[in-house]
């Protein structure tokens, strides 16, 4: 079991047994499967999430990954749905965490500042150019 398309593995682990034809993660993190010849739902483990006094401070290491550092405080980790860790949802898409509207404000605002630099540098060049030239004469 694991998460995105790299198959990182869950801590604790949960084990998937090799003849299940199901998976059901309901949304208190209970993980059932369904095996063959079996109308029951077997559970082969709770996911758990974490939770940290400043997200923020989380270190990226990209493709969805974070890790603790001092900054965000240690884990408090918790069954969903308990503790206000929120929920897990089964068969959903996560929704694009970029806001095209504010991309494309920073985009624009930093094109304006690289021309601003971009023209400042010219003109302390213009400057140096006319103090060379004013000391030939």
């Amino acid at each position: 079991m694991g998460s995105a398309d790299a198959g990182r593995l869950l801590d604790p682990t949960i084990t998937i047994p090799p003849d299940a034809t199901d998976i059901v993660v309901s949304g208190d993190g209970n993980v059932s499967v369904r095996q063959v010849n079996q109308a029951q739902l077997t559970q082969v483990g709770t996911l758990q999430l974490a939770n940290f006094i400043n997200p923020e401070g989380l270190l990226k290491l990209g493709e969805n990954l974070y890790q603790e550092t001092d900054a965000s405080g240690p884990a408090t980790t918790g069954n969903p749905n308990q503790n206000g860790l929120g929920m897990v949802r089964q068969g959903v898409l996560e929704l694009s965490n970029v806001e095209p509207v504010r991309e494309l404000i920073d985009l624009i605002t930093t094109q304006r500042a690289f021309e601003l630099n971009s023209q400042a540098v010219q003109a302390g060049d213009q400057v140096l150019q006319l103090v060379a030239n004013l000391r030939r004469f």
